[in-house]
């Protein structure tokens, strides 16, 4: 399995975190299941619900130029969740 590191911006704050998968999408569903919402700023219960479902549905775009990064964003009413991917290393 690959080692893909998340780097999201809400509201100002900057969380780091890492998982390993298969794929950028096994990645997603695997961060996404371990993220630690109680850690990020001004998210409140409401917008944790809301990300909840949300990652379901998500699809990265493939960032041009460069190799194994991906963008995506999810808009919720506390405010615009930023994630890039990086596939930082490969097993």
């Amino acid at each position: 399995m690959d080692t893909y590191t998340f780097i999201t911006e809400f509201r100002g704050g900057t969380y780091i975190s890492q998982v390993k998968a298969v794929n950028v999408s096994a990645a997603i569903g695997s961060w996404s299941k371990s993220l630690d919402l109680t850690q990020i700023k001004f998210l409140g219960e409401k917008g944790k619900l809301e990300l909840q479902t949300k990652f379901n549905d998500e699809s990265p775009t493939k960032v041009k130029g460069v190799e194994n990064v991906w963008f995506f964003c999810l808009r919720i009413k506390p405010g615009l969740l930023i994630v890039n991917v990086i596939k930082t290393a490969e097993s």
